[in-house]
């Protein structure tokens, strides 16, 4: 039987050098996260294989996503991707990209998130739950929201979007399987702390995820 509990990713947020980024992520614990994602939109394919290359040697025990750059994926072999608004569909991500990769797919609704099962993906990720700056001026959707994508998607649905470990709870509460995090984790002064802290949340298990992920 699989282990039911609620994962952690982390997204890069594009505002900031791969030194940088090493920097913040050197210091962090063997298997304290289930995914970093590289969201790296003005980078080019080259760019972001370098980036690959750096971080899975530094977190060689990670799964490494990549977002958007299906070419730049393919080329290093990465387990995930998460395919957003412009991306290629599911459905030809899967041709790329082969069987064993975990496909994401970032939705705005439940109708999204049920087309995205249809077509394909592996799980989705639902967003932006609170208010948060990589969003400004756009109202957040609520946890309201997040519950009637988690009722009616087949798939597994990470929230993302202005989550603090003050709120996975609530987060948790609406049935998702996880939270992905930018500046809650890579605009802190100690990161690694905060980190724990978002562990501490999802290990409480206050509600169990009404999809499974990884």
């Amino acid at each position: 039987m699989r282990n039911r509990r609620h994962v952690l990713h982390l997204i890069t947020t594009g505002r900031q050098e791969l030194e940088e980024v090493e920097a913040l992520l050197a210091k962090v614990p063997e298997g304290s996260l289930d995914a970093l994602h590289i969201r790296e939109k003005h980078r080019g394919a080259k760019e972001i294989v370098h980036w690959y290359e750096r971080l899975h040697s530094l977190l060689p025990w990670a799964p490494i996503y990549i977002n958007d750059r299906l070419d730049a994926a393919a080329a290093v072999g990465s387990p995930g991707v998460q395919l957003g608004y412009t991306s290629l569909g599911p459905a030809a991500a899967r041709k790329l990209m082969g069987e064993r990769t975990r496909i994401g797919v970032s939705v705005h609704s439940a109708l999204e998130a049920v087309k995205a099962a249809e077509e394909g993906a592996d799980y989705v990720l639902f967003g932006h739950v609170y208010l948060t700056g990589s969003k400004e001026g756009l109202a957040p959707r609520g946890t309201e929201a997040l519950a009637e994508v988690t009722n009616a998607s087949p798939l597994p649905v990470i929230a993302i979007g202005g989550i603090t470990p003050d709120n996975v709870r609530e987060v948790l509460a609406a049935g998702c399987a996880g939270v992905a995090v930018l500046s809650g984790f890579f605009g802190q002064k100690d990161p690694v702390g905060q980190l724990l802290r978002y562990q501490e949340e999802l290990g409480r298990r206050a509600s169990t995820p009404r999809r499974l992920s990884q």
